[in-house]
């Protein structure tokens, strides 16, 4: 699972809890280094949100790997 804050994708409001199905290119913008990926939307405990993959372009340098979430 991948974390992103909402500063860091395109369009962003709110954390994008993702599971990356295919990444794409890597896009310079006036700001930053951009990755487009598509990914299914997950819940902050891994549990997925939708069925359908969905887009994002997500700041290379925020892309950090969400700790495993522990089941009680």
């Amino acid at each position: 699972m991948i974390e992103v804050g909402d500063q860091d994708y395109k369009h962003g409001n709110g954390h994008l809890f993702l599971r990356v199905t295919r990444i794409g290119d890597q896009v310079r913008l006036h700001d930053d280094e951009w990755l487009e990926v598509e990914s299914l939307a997950l819940r902050a405990d891994g549990t997925q949100l939708d069925p359908s993959p969905r887009p994002a372009l997500v700041r290379m340098r925020a892309l950090r790997i969400a700790p495993p979430s522990r089941s009680s």
